[in-house]
């Protein structure tokens, strides 16, 4: 298991960190400086009520202390955080892997009702237009090649 994970489900299931069993499960309101007590956290649907900020310098933070996390979660956006993405239809795992490769599976994902980020889609836009060359999953740097 990579050190960083987002799992995106369309049916959220305890089930799923069932693979998990060395990961401490956190799912609602937790403090930071806990977490720095396991080495490895799942994070089931517990980040739902951080922006997209306070989401980043968490998984900075635990980076930093070498701490594994995996993020279980129906909130597509919160892939654009991880390098490593697993897709689940209900229960059974459908595709898996690097997070930009896996989000490029747009027919897929769209058949099985997940949308795509805010971001990607948008750069697929863009692309059709041949305003930009590649997907980008950052705003800024999406604006920096918008501005070249």
């Amino acid at each position: 298991m990579e050190t960083d994970t987002t799992i995106i489900s369309t049916n959220l299931n305890k089930n799923i960190v069932n693979n998990y069993a060395d990961y401490k499960v956190i799912e609602n309101n937790f403090i930071v400086s806990e977490l720095f007590n396991y080495s490895k956290i799942i994070f089931f649907n517990a980040l739902n009520k951080l922006d997209d900020k306070d989401i980043e310098e968490l998984y900075n933070l635990l980076k930093s202390k070498n701490i594994k996390y995996v993020n279980v979660t129906n909130n597509v956006e919160e892939v654009l955080f991880t390098s490593n993405v697993i897709i689940y239809d209900k229960e059974k795992e459908i595709i898996s892997g690097n997070t930009l490769e896996v989000l490029k599976q747009e027919k897929l994902l769209k058949r099985i009702g997940i949308a795509l980020p805010f971001m990607v889609e948008l750069s697929l836009y863009l692309q059709d237009y041949n305003l930009i060359k590649e997907i980008y999953l950052d705003y800024d740097k999406l604006e920096g090649a918008l501005w070249k």
